[in-house]
């Protein structure tokens, strides 16, 4: 009689409800990864490639209140930094879901009951950091397609009606996507404990609160991820500070001391016992400003004089507008890829 024996080494055959998801895993990434390139895109485009729109100039016809201007200047600073954190914050999307699947890649996970299991296990601040950023990116890029129309429905002459419109349907799509990611957030791995919470602010608190715990973990500390924490909570405060001290039209009348042209700039570069006291950069200032100073002497010389009449400054503003919006295409052709 021939007894055949096997020697079966435990596996994860044993237990045929776990499997390796590390592919799966690394497909989620990738999903979300290509979404947030083509959007940075599209961000960099609209924001930093193009022009933000202008109030036209006043006319006969048309006469924009100065509250309306201040008003315009400041929302177009708020673009420019509403554009740079959407584009950061999406730019975080793309290298942390492209590092994650490098190391889904790279690296054998240890068999996991579902995908989410093996996120939740191996990946939970890499996910929550992808989909928090990622979403962060978005709605500050519809803020972004707001303040345009905003300022370009004013050039416009648009109907206090037809900007209340526009106004309300952003509002409108902005409260649709909170509310799909709010579902998504509570929908998470299918069961009640494996989901970051049931609205988009868990989603948030999560991934501060692992982000925290990384930075000041005691076996390998993240100094630069601290610092990141520390450094967004001060710009935050700082743009807070901004949009409540240039919150009025007195904002745009301010005058800088320090970037304005002295009135004694001739005098100052004729003295050579002042001129000794100043560094070069304050020197080349003062010799700009002296020019310009000339130069609208002669203009205004030409002026008197009857030479320059209304309809050749009209000219010559229109060329100088033309130039301008030849700058503005020359921006605008700029190619980015995803």
């Amino acid at each position: 009689m021939i007894i055949i024996s096997f020697t079966w080494s435990p596996t994860s055959q044993q237990f045929p409800f776990l499997a390796d998801y590390a592919p799966a895993a690394a497909s989620l990434f990738n999903n979300m990864k290509l979404p947030a390139a083509v959007v940075t895109a599209g961000m960099i485009s609209l924001g930093f490639a193009t022009r933000f729109p202008e109030l036209p100039r006043d006319t006969l016809d048309k006469v924009y209140p100065q509250t309306i201007r201040a008003q315009c200047a400041k929302l177009e600073r708020l673009h420019i930094v509403l554009g740079l954190l959407s584009v950061t914050s999406e730019l975080i999307v793309v290298l942390w879901a492209a590092v994650a699947v490098n190391q889904l890649t790279e690296r054998t996970y240890e068999p996991a009951l579902s995908v989410w299991d093996l996120i939740h296990r191996d990946c939970d601040l890499a996910w929550s950091a992808v989909n928090s950023h990622y979403i962060l990116g978005i709605i500050g890029f519809t803020g972004m397609l707001w303040l345009r129309a905003y300022v370009m429905l004013l050039a416009a002459s648009a109907s206090k009606s037809l900007m209340n419109a526009a106004s309300t349907g952003t509002a409108a799509a902005t409260c649709l996507m909170v509310s799909i990611v709010n579902r998504g957030v509570e929908s998470g791995g299918g069961t009640a404990a494996d989901r970051y919470g049931s609205t988009i602010l868990d989603l948030f608190s999560h991934y501060a609160a692992l982000l925290l715990k990384v930075a000041t973990d005691d076996v390998s500390p993240g100094p630069l991820q601290l610092s990141a924490i520390i450094l967004e909570i001060a710009s935050l405060c700082f743009m807070f500070k901004v949009l409540i001290t240039e919150s009025d039209a007195s904002f745009e009348q301010q005058v800088n001391e320090e970037d304005s042209c002295p009135i004694d700039a001739y005098d100052v570069l004729k003295d050579d016992k002042e001129l000794s006291k100043l560094t070069t950069s304050e020197v080349e200032k003062l010799r700009t400003c002296v020019g310009l100073e000339e130069e609208e002497e002669q203009r205004q010389l030409l002026w008197d004089s009857g030479i320059i009449t209304g309809w050749m400054l009209d000219k010559e503003n229109e060329r100088e507008k033309q130039r301008e919006d030849e700058d503005s295409r020359d921006y605008s052709s700029v190619n980015v890829s995803a």
